[in-house]
């Protein structure tokens, strides 16, 4: 379980663990966040204004539309720093910071070794951002609609949008870990592993609780 994976990092590796990848991570994230949140709000309201009359009634397909594109376009841009990432987190020993990862991965296995995973990355981003972002919207739009006081008081308003990311955020993450997992078996060592090859793996390894 997760607590007994916490204590034996700290007890055989240090809490210092815990911060292999930041960079690429936190670099990653600025990136495809600055794309996804961007690009969903612009393709949201073009979409709103072109539906005219009929864009209430289009709410949900509209939030589809807008998560599914920026979404798609956001993995593009992650997927090689998430390579980078699994990689130094699963071999601490391949470089020792987060260029040299980098700099070995493309002359050892080429450019393509940081962004042969998109695929896969769609199948993870692309449900993970439509469900985050539908349940998000629906779930606060029920908040509001129960608790119209919200909407003039500042905390009620916070509050129902933290509700709102907690259940879009554990929704999006249970939409996407299975992508996840065959994500990072790819990416963990240099294979030639395919997509459905890695997935096997992982099925014949563990089963269907290794994709949880």
């Amino acid at each position: 379980n997760i607590g007994s994976s916490f204590s034996r990092i700290f007890k055989e590796e240090g809490a210092g663990t815990l911060f292999t990848g930041w960079l690429p991570t936190g670099v990653g994230n600025f990136m495809a966040g600055g794309v996804l949140y961007a690009t969903t709000e612009y393709i949201r309201r073009s979409l709103t204004d072109a539906a005219g009359y009929d864009a209430a009634a289009l709410e949900v397909p509209i939030i589809l539309a807008a998560a599914g594109i920026s979404s798609a376009l956001a993995a593009t841009v992650y997927c090689p720093f998430e390579a980078v990432r699994i990689r130094a987190v699963a071999q601490p020993e391949y470089g020792t910071n987060t260029f040299q990862v980098l700099d070995r991965m493309v002359k050892e296995e080429g450019f393509g070794s940081l962004i042969n995973t998109i695929p896969v990355f769609l199948v993870k981003q692309v449900p993970y951002a439509m469900v985050k972002f539908t349940v998000f919207d629906l779930s606060t739009e029920y908040m509001y609609a129960a608790y119209p006081a919200a909407q003039e008081d500042l905390k009620l308003s916070l509050l129902i949008s933290l509700i709102g990311g907690i259940f879009g955020g554990v929704a999006a993450a249970t939409v996407s870990n299975p992508a996840d997992t065959v994500i990072s078996e790819l990416k963990k060592a240099k294979s030639d592993q395919t997509p459905q090859q890695a997935l096997q793996a992982l099925l014949d390894r563990s089963g269907v609780s290794a994709l949880r």
